[in-house]
Formats: structure tokens, C-alpha cells, sequence
């Protein structure tokens, strides 16, 4: 491990804290009391768990709305091969200014070496929000695993109550962990896991004027799989109010996710089958669905849990969005059996591109919309055992689980009969195909890369195109139109499938490794 040192900067102000409630009385500047665990569960409630609220446009500055919901990492949904500059639906109406996302996420959406810079080179915008956010959540967990235990607890229910905000403390931490990992470490291969550098792993409750390290891939894997344990056990027998909070079936099934990572097939099946087992999130049947519903609604039955705002729907979709689902993408949808293309995506005549219309209206800013990069669903324990099962040998498993999902996708012929290679790969489209837009395609390029089992290689391509509000003497009325095109590609064996640590962390912390990253330059120029 190296010996650079970094401090972990997740120090949570009492301001803050009173947010959450009246429950936190002061008695310093740095103390305060927990009178129950009430208390420590409304903390949770309102500084450990993502926040919900107002979904809005990725691009807009934070604290434009009140209410505003924060994004978190948005740009794993610009780094993958799921959408592309929508040139096609440019028009009147359009989104695109000076804060459009493709100028906001230029760096991560063209993989340069510094994620930050804007289009031009002009301006650096901050790395760290998502960085800070998390280890503030991280943190609460800390402050609450802590303190569970001393909180009294006079009754059975008032026991298993406390044993709940216990296991959902170790769910998020297990959570975020995880997802630090995906973000600045790399992809784990068994290998190299035991050198290869994450982040750091911090699991106390109080500020520390300490050096830290950034662990490896292996270490923070093996911390969340303890986390997770531990909120599998706890959870168990306890009861939630919403799919807003953690119960046992989300620690299974993101420790079945976690496995499949891992490349730990048994495991991974054994944890997706539990959570099928389990029966209390039936897979949705799109044949049942009315015709103007959406599928990402606050009342589907296969919602495990939901946390963080969603409404991507406002940034790819009609009315001539910045972003639109890729041609090469759209193409999966290829069986005309398949609902999905209805459901999930579909083509509009108006714009001549295909539609994201999975998450509802663009305009629908309910705070139950279900979670952009935060969803657990039972669809993708279905997803997890057939891709175990197929890389383990099991075929007929593989094909089953596959089949129950298609069953509930199409309007008939939904039989799975591939095998070998044939199987995985068709296993991997349906997944593609089922999470789109869910933040799962960028993990799941990364980790197919360095699979053991028929590993996967792509050229990903993506435009960034400027964009010029003038008037057209076709349609006599101003419109965005494309000016230039610069086009650049990212193979699945390039360094830049892992974030770099962000800059200010590098800044401040001068000697702490970085992710190797290199300049990239466009591939090819269209001026239009």
C-alpha cells in the first residue's frame, strides 16, 4: 500500500445536524446530545440517506429551486454508451446554454484527464462535491453505529426498532463504501485487487487531525461485504415504513451485486436467489401496464429501494433535450415482442431520434420519483443469477431466470434457448437493455472488461457539438443548430475507466496518487 497519506474530510456541522430536527440539543461548540434512538434514526433519516426531493435539469446550478433535490454523480450516465450529443432533436425550445450539460460534464463526457474543464479549457468547476457528500453520509453511519447501543430500549418492539436503525446504518456505509470504490478505484480482478488503490476507509465517528491512506480495491470491497453482513442479520424480521429505507432484501440484493463484481459467482447467485425467494417484490408485467403509465412510478411492485432524486427524464427526452439514448443503444431493442420498447425507450417521429421514457414526464417533479442512480429492483436479481449461473456453468438456471424476466417484458415468445457464448452475451444485452438509465451501464462496462469469463471489449464514441440559437430560413423561426462536431473514443482497456481522485484532494494533498489518466484529443471534426 502507499504511504501517501490523505485526511478525510467528513466532519458534519451542527447546523447541519439541526436540520434534521429539534432532537440535537448544543452544549459546545463540538458536542451535543442523543436522548433515544429516535434521535440517532432521525439523524439517518436526514443526513445519512441520499435526499430526495424536486428532480431537476443535471445541468442547473445547486440551490436554483428550493426544494431542490442534489444530484449525485450525474455523469455516470454521460461516461457509458448509453446516450450521445441529441443533434437530430435540436430545435426550437431546446435546453442548450452557456450551462448545458455538455459544456457542465465536458471532462467526464469526453474522458479528459481533468474532469472538471468546461468545453473551451476556460474553467475548472469542482471534482470533490460527490467525494465530500458521500463521506458525510459516511460519517453520520459512523456517529450512529457508535451510538446504537447505548440508546435504552425497553420493549421488544423498541428493541427491534433500535436493531433497524442499526442495520440500516451498516447498509449505507456497506452502500457507499461500494460506490466509491466503482467510482475512483478500479474494476476488481482478483489478481491485482490486493494492490490496486481506492479509496480510504474511514469507520470512526469523530473528527480526526489524522493522515489517512487510500486503501486498495480489496480492503474497501471487504469492508462493505462486512457492512452489508452485518445489515443482512440485523435487518432481518425488522419492519420499514417505505422502500425510501433499507430493509433485508436490499442488503441481499446489493450484496449480490457486490459478488458479481467480485467475480464470486456462487455467492452472487446465492444472494439473487434469496431476494427471488423472498416473493415480496413481484416483477411487473408490462403486458399489464395501461398504456399511459410509466414504468418508473412511485407504485411499481418491484421497487426494493430508492434513495437520491431521479428525473433524467428532464435532460433525455422530447422537446429537444441536450442528451438522447444512442442509435447504436436504441438498436438493442431489437425483438418486437419486446414491451420495453414502449415502456423504456422509444422512437420519436417528431425529433427523428429515440426517447428515454422510462421515468415518466419530463415535467413531473414529484419527490416519489424513484431514484436515477439508486434503484434496487428485483429485476436485476433476476439479471444477477442468470449472469452467475452462465458464467458458473449452469446454464439451464441462466436460461430460467432469464426467461421469468423476459416473461414480464414481452408480448409473447419470451423463451431463452441460447447457449454458450451466445447465452452471455445475450444475457448482457438484457441486462443493458432492463437498467438502462439506472447507473449501472458505466459499472458494468468496467467490470466486463476484466471479466475471466469471456471478457468484453468496446470503442465507445461520443460527440460534443456546439451549438448556435439562429434563425433558420427553412422554418423562419430560431432554432439550435449544430456549428461543429468534435468526436472522441474511449476503449473498455483505457486508464480513463476509472475516475481520477479528484483535483482538490490532489491539490491540497500534494504526493497522494492519482488515477493514471492521459490528454485526450478528438478523433474527428465535422463543421456543419
Amino acid at each position: 500500500m502507499t504511504k501517501a497519506k490523505y485526511i478525510v474530510c467528513a466532519a458534519i456541522a451542527l447546523s447541519t445536524m439541526s436540520a434534521c430536527g429539534d432532537f440535537l440539543e448544543d452544549y459546545s461548540q463540538d458536542t451535543a446530545y442523543v436522548r433515544s434512538y429516535e434521535d440517532l434514526d432521525e439523524l439517518l433519516l436526514g443526513n445519512g440517506y441520499m435526499p430526495t426531493g424536486e428532480p431537476t435539469h443535471i445541468a442547473e446550478p445547486e440551490g436554483m429551486y428550493v426544494n431542490q433535490a442534489i444530484w449525485y454523480y450525474p455523469y455516470i450516465h454521460l461516461m457509458g454508451d448509453e446516450v450521445d450529443y441529441n443533434i437530430n432533436g435540436s430545435g426550437e425550445g431546446g435546453v442548450l446554454s452557456n450551462n448545458e450539460p455538455g459544456n457542465h460534464f465536458f471532462g467526464y463526457y469526453t474522458w479528459q484527464q481533468q474532469v472538471g474543464i468546461n468545453a473551451d479549457g476556460t474553467e475548472i468547476r469542482k471534482e470533490d462535491d460527490d467525494w465530500n457528500r458521500i463521506y458525510k453520509h459516511i460519517n453520520i453511519c459512523n456517529m450512529v453505529l457508535a451510538d446504537i447501543d447505548n440508546q435504552e430500549a425497553r420493549t421488544d418492539d423498541d428493541r427491534m426498532e433500535r436493531q433497524r436503525v442499526k442495520g440500516e446504518a451498516y447498509f449505507l456505509r456497506g452502500a457507499y463504501y461500494f460506490t466509491l470504490a466503482n467510482l475512483y478505484g478500479k474494476p476488481y480482478v482478483q489478481q491485482t485487487a490486493a494492490t490496486d488503490l481506492a479509496v480510504p476507509i474511514k469507520l470512526t465517528e469523530f473528527i480526526e487531525d489524522e493522515l489517512f491512506e487510500r486503501n486498495t480495491v480489496e480492503e474497501v470491497y471487504q469492508q462493505a461485504i462486512n457492512d452489508l453482513q452485518q445489515a443482512d442479520e440485523l435487518l432481518g424480521g425488522t419492519t420499514r415504513k417505505s422502500y425510501y429505507r433499507a430493509n433485508q432484501t436490499a442488503a441481499r440484493l446489493l450484496l449480490s451485486r457486490l459478488y458479481l463484481y467480485k467475480q464470486d459467482w456462487d455467492k452472487a447467485a446465492s444472494y439473487a436467489q434469496q431476494v427471488i425467494n423472498a416473493g415480496d417484490n413481484r416483477l411487473q408485467d408490462l403486458k399489464a401496464m395501461a398504456d399511459d403509465q410509466f414504468f418508473l412510478n412511485p407504485k411499481l411492485p418491484e421497487i426494493i429501494f430508492s434513495m437520491g432524486t431521479g428525473g433524467l427524464r428532464r435532460s433525455f427526452a422530447a422537446d429537444a433535450q441536450t442528451f438522447g439514448i444512442t442509435s447504436d443503444f436504441y438498436s438493442l431493442y431489437n425483438n418486437d415482442n419486446d414491451l420495453r420498447k414502449t415502456y423504456f425507450v422509444k422512437w420519436n417521429a417528431d425529433y427523428n431520434y429515440p426517447e428515454y421514457v422510462k421515468g415518466g414526464l419530463r415535467t413531473d417533479m414529484a419527490r416519489s420519483a424513484l431514484s436515477a442512480n439508486f434503484l434496487l429492483r428485483t429485476a436485476e436479481a433476476y439479471l444477477n443469477l442468470a449472469e452467475a449461473a452462465a458464467y458458473s456453468g449452469d446454464e439451464q438456471k441462466a436460461r430460467q431466470a432469464l426467461t421469468t424476466l423476459r416473461s414480464a417484458r414481452f408480448s409473447a415468445d419470451a423463451d431463452v434457448t441460447e447457449t454458450g457464448s451466445s447465452l452471455i452475451s445475450l444475457i448482457r444485452d438484457e441486462r443493458a437493455r432492463e437498467l438502462c438509465l439506472e447507473g449501472h451501464r458505466w459499472f458494468d462496462l468496467r467490470r466486463y472488461a476484466v471479466c475471466s469469463v469471456q471478457p468484453y471489449t468496446k470503442t465507445i464514441r461520443h460527440n460534443y457539438t456546439q451549438m448556435n440559437y439562429q434563425l433558420s430560413y427553412v422554418t423562419w423561426s430560431y432554432e439550435w443548430v449544430p456549428i461543429q462536431s468534435r468526436f472522441y473514443e474511449l476503449k473498455t482497456d483505457d486508464a480513463a475507466m476509472t475516475l481520477p481522485i479528484p483535483k482538490e484532494v490532489i491539490d491540497f494533498h500534494i504526493g497522494m496518487p492519482n488515477n493514471a489518466r492521459s490528454m485526450r484529443s478528438p478523433v474527428e471534426v465535422v463543421n456543419y
